[in-house]
């Protein structure tokens, strides 16, 4: 009777082991298949992330590059719409083309053609009487259209160097409106290839740089066959096209293969950048990871008896896994941060940009409101901007801008200052808890911070670059002033300043009878 008592209760304790033993075993089960699931969802996703951040940069920078070219484009037409094609000039156009080619290592050459096609002046410095480019398809397209945008034309070989180029290009026209030639900039398809072979992209990856138009300009891997392809008829690029200003990241099925396609447009340019992954190579780490992973469960499902040692081994690999999507997770969180600030400034300046001094704005005027304390605004404008860009070229209108900033940010650094680039060449200084003589403190600081810097301006009468500043001050819930009608009131004072000869600071009229 004893003993059958004793091999009852043994039954029972083998049975409550085996059955402990088979929770422990299907609880290990879940908790490797969950974790697998879980990296392998977090590969894909910072894949993903990856493959977007690195379409996003890579199209500003060919963003930066097409817009350089254009800018110089731009300068090279008002010269030559000004000053015509006689001899003296084009005489001064080339030391100005060298000038340029110097500064940009992207630029092939620079380029004038007449009316007929004829060449004009070029960066390579030489003649070339007889030649014509009136064939070529940007000539053409800048002939029959009136349309005076920069045009940016599929890859073409070029007559001077030989090698493959973009063209980019603009129209030039007589005073009547008639056409008058064209102005062409080439980029080297050479200087986008170095900077995408230094890319790791792994097997099936691929960079494609087209028009919306569908002309391939540059693909990555690099073939000369490539150059100019045809994309129109493939299955991804409509879909592609069609995403486009926003971009998005695609997934299609070519060959059997899943690939990734991430598209970002460059710019405000009809380009677009296109970054492609294949799902299978960037799983392959996981894939590794897990066949190891599961080569280890099934000699922990074999030996049972060490399970203590097994469990916290889980626990171990659990806490890793824990630890990774903690640290992905603080990661996506700083990267969305800076994207916040990103989204705040002008690339310009440096200054906070307009959209964020209107939350601003209406944040100061909702406290000043709240506690009836004062609020400032300055309206700043920079004078006789116009002539300066006139005189001088974007390019140099760009530096003389962050300049201005530069001053302004300097003297405008108080606690709760914000200063903003509103539009333009204008901006806009917000001073909490400043009345009229501490905001005319901070103004005048910034009209003498930028005439020290002595900008040559030969345009303003005075031969330096000089701002002119108006002021405007609530005192809270004492007047009621909205944050619009301070800024309008700012500006109206901005008005007076200017009429008054510029170089100057001006009250609103709340604060200046006189005005």
């Amino acid at each position: 009777m004893i003993t059958l008592q004793l091999a009852a209760r043994r039954r029972n304790i083998k049975l409550l082991s085996c059955g402990i033993l088979l929770v422990a075993g299907i609880a290990l089960a879940s908790a490797f298949g969950w974790s697998s699931w879980q990296l392998r969802r977090l590969q894909l996703a910072n894949v993903e992330v990856s493959t977007t951040n690195l379409a996003q940069a890579l199209a500003d920078q060919a963003s930066s590059v097409f817009k350089t070219a254009d800018t110089v484009l731009v300068g090279m037409v008002d010269r030559i719409e000004h000053d015509g094609l006689h001899a003296s000039s084009k005489a001064a156009l080339h030391p100005m083309m060298m000038a340029h080619m110097a500064q940009l290592p992207a630029l092939q050459g620079l380029f004038v053609y007449d009316a007929s096609g004829n060449w004009i002046v070029n960066s390579a410095g030489r003649s070339f009487n007889g030649r014509n480019n009136a064939d070529r398809a940007y000539f053409i397209h800048h002939q029959r259209s009136r349309d005076r945008g920069v045009h940016i034309g599929a890859p073409i070989i070029g007559r001077t160097s030989g090698a493959w180029v973009i063209p980019v290009s603009r129209r030039l026209e007589h005073a009547d409106g008639s056409f008058a030639g064209v102005v062409l900039a080439t980029i080297k398809v050479d200087f986008f290839r170095r900077i995408y072979e230094r890319i790791e992209l792994h097997r099936d990856g691929k960079i494609l740089l087209a028009l919306e138009n569908g002309t391939q300009l540059l693909g990555h891997p690099f073939t000369h066959t490539d150059i100019g392809a045809d994309l129109k008829r493939t299955s991804f690029f409509p879909v592609l096209a069609a995403s486009l200003p926003t971009g998005a990241l695609h997934t299609f099925v070519e060959r059997g293969r899943t690939l990734f396609y991430g598209v970002r447009q460059v710019g405000s340019y009809p380009l677009l950048l296109a970054i492609v992954r294949s799902r299978d190579q960037v799983l392959e780490p996981w894939r590794d990871s897990m066949l190891a992973a599961g080569a280890a469960f099934l000699a922990l499902s074999a030996g049972m008896a060490a399970l203590g040692a097994n469990l916290a081994r889980q626990i171990r690999q659990r806490d890793r896994l824990e630890r990774g999507l903690l640290q992905a997770k603080t990661a996506l969180e700083t990267s969305n941060a800076s994207l916040l600030q990103q989204s705040r400034i002008d690339p310009l300046t440096g200054l906070f940009n307009r959209r964020y001094l209107e939350q601003a704005m209406e944040q100061e005027t909702a406290r000043a409101r709240a506690d009836g304390s004062p609020l400032a605004a300055l309206m700043i404008d920079v004078d006789y901007f116009k002539q300066y860009n006139d005189t001088h070229g974007h390019l140099a209108g760009d530096v003389a801008l962050s300049e201005a900033a530069r001053a302004i940010r300097d003297s405008a650094s108080g606690p709760g200052h914000v200063a903003a680039r509103f539009g333009g060449e204008e901006f806009v200084v917000l001073i909490p808890g400043a009345d009229a003589a501490g905001a005319m403190r901070v103004a005048e600081a910034i009209r003498a911070g930028l005439r020290l810097r002595r900008i040559a301006h030969s345009a303003a009468p005075s031969g330096i670059m000089t701002v002119s500043i108006g002021l405007a001050c609530s005192l809270g819930e004492a007047d009621g002033a909205e944050g619009g009608s301070l800024v309008e009131r700012a500006d109206a004072a901005l008005y007076t300043a200017k009429q008054a000869g510029r170089d100057c600071i001006r009250l609103d009229a709340i604060f200046d009878p006189d005005q």
